[in-house]
């Protein structure tokens, strides 16, 4: 497990998780990274198609933490 520590992709991470039908997302384990979640997070407004687009492609390639 790594966090995101660009600030634009955690941004875009958060962003799209809050734009789901969900209840709840998972925080970050570390207190920094916790603190720009919520920030973030208090922020929000929902992911355009554009953003979601440059997200995935953000994430291509990556290894799922639970595969």
């Amino acid at each position: 497990y790594r966090p995101i520590t660009d600030r634009r992709l955690a941004e875009l991470a958060v962003r799209f998780t809050l734009s789901q039908p969900v209840t709840a997302m998972v925080c970050p384990g570390e207190e920094e990274m916790l603190w720009l979640a919520l920030e973030i997070a208090e922020r929000f407004t929902p992911i355009t198609e554009a953003e979601t687009q440059e997200l995935r492609q953000a994430a291509a390639g990556l290894e799922p933490v639970f595969g």
